[in-house]
């Protein structure tokens, strides 16, 4: 909640109980744990001097590429470009921009938007009315709805591109668990994984429309990935955020602040 995006929203509310209430709490810590050296960066300017370590988070499942099967299973043709958004329908997570992007781009009928989540009724409703208007220039979309546990994999698995056109972000757990089964993503510089997907695995770009549409156009004209480049892309994330690669780090952290480490 103290990421910059997520300050400025309706901060009228949080700037009093930030200084009531949780800043005490942020002061008493021995230690701060911040998911990327983003998050860390940004986390010092509320807690100036105070020890901040920087751990990423791991895999969520154990699941691999499977694309054709996954296709196969939703019923999503070979030819199609499928986009997938999976992830909670919130303002801060970028869908009306989405949206706005494909909205500006020609439509030859070939790409598909899938939209996996669920938000408040009123924003989602804003957003079918936005898409529903929009209709004739704007590719197919599917309006799934929230999906849960496991089920999520097969969505991950057949998409060609896991979209995330986030505001703000200290994490992003759901772009992992795309690329651990070799489904490239576009997201925004307002996650980690700008420097993280760097050297062609990811479409990095600002949380802006046209920025997107960018994005998106450099996507759309390339081939399709190759089941060699997904598998490339899956095996850096098994090798980066894998429990068996993190646990020792976090248990190593956890160590120090032991009783008779911090003298308490």
């Amino acid at each position: 909640m103290l990421e910059p995006w997520a300050w400025r929203h309706k901060r009228w509310k949080k700037w009093p109980y930030f200084h009531l209430v949780e800043k005490r709490h942020l002061a008493r810590a021995d230690a701060l744990l911040a998911t990327a050296a983003q998050e860390a960066g940004r986390l010092r300017a509320f807690v100036a001097g105070q020890r901040i370590e920087t751990l990423p988070l791991g895999m969520t499942g154990m699941a691999r590429p499977d694309h054709a099967a996954a296709r196969a299973q939703l019923g999503w043709a070979a030819e199609e470009r499928v986009l997938l958004f999976l992830s909670r329908i919130h303002v801060k997570k970028g869908l009306d921009l989405l949206l706005q992007a494909l909205a500006s781009l020609p439509n030859d009928g070939r790409v598909r938007l899938v939209v996996v989540g669920d938000g408040a009724p009123e924003y989602v409703g804003q957003l079918k009315r936005y898409a529903a208007e929009n209709s004739g220039v704007l590719p197919r979309i599917d309006w799934i709805g929230p999906v849960w546990g496991d089920a999520r994999w097969k969505y991950f698995q057949g998409a060609d591109l896991f979209c995330l056109p986030t505001h703000s972000e200290n994490f992003g757990l759901a772009v992992l668990e795309a690329c651990q089964v070799g489904t490239p993503v576009l997201t925004t510089v307002e996650t980690p994984w700008a420097a993280l997907l760097a050297d062609g695995r990811g479409f990095i770009c600002q949380p802006r429309v046209d920025e997107i549409r960018t994005a998106l156009q450099r996507f759309l004209s390339q081939d399709r990935w190759s089941e060699d480049a997904r598998g490339a892309l899956a095996e850096w994330a098994w090798s980066q955020f894998h429990w068996d690669t993190l646990a020792e780090r976090y248990v190593n952290f956890y160590q120090t602040l032991r009783p008779e480490t911090t003298g308490r």
